[in-house]
């Protein structure tokens, strides 16, 4: 009895020592959300979906920023003119999700015209999702009626 016994401890002891915490695979395998907080982007084209897939592209990329920074600060330069105010984006995949930006507050200075600019300001609060792909950040208007095309801007 009294050597069952032990060897029933023994045997309890030695698998307990092999025991850990497991880890399971989608925890270990599963990628990290993306996140757009830290990131600053430039504006490349926006392409319609409403007049036949038509692409505009600004006269100057460089007039047309947007820095996501940290506490939900949303930081953005309009041609000539320059603002800030919240933001917000929800992962829901690997790649992207949702996305609130403003109210934003901005200066009016009289920017010469730029089509793409001029509804850039208009469309601003009304982006509502954010996909990254090969290293370029397209914010989309509801009801597919445009996408924005951002590139990175590296420090």
């Amino acid at each position: 009895m009294m050597r069952s016994t032990l060897c029933i401890l023994s045997v309890s002891l030695a698998l307990g020592a092999c025991s850990g915490t497991p880890i399971s695979p989608t925890a270990a395998t599963a990628p990290a959300a993306p996140s757009l907080e830290g990131t600053s982007w430039r504006l490349a084209s926006f392409q319609t979906n409403d007049d036949g897939s038509k692409t505009l592209r600004p006269g100057s990329p460089d007039g047309f920023t947007l820095s996501f920074g940290k506490e939900s600060r949303l930081a953005v330069k309009l041609d000539c003119n320059r603002g800030n105010g919240p933001w917000q984006a929800v992962a829901t995949d690997a790649t992207g999700g949702t996305l609130s930006l403003g109210p934003v507050a901005t200066t009016r200075a009289m920017c010469p015209p730029d089509a793409v600019g001029t509804r850039l300001a208009q469309d601003l609060p009304a982006l509502r999702t954010w996909r990254l792909q090969d290293n370029r950040l397209h914010t989309g208007l509801p009801a597919d009626a445009g996408v924005y095309v951002w590139e990175r801007i590296t420090p």
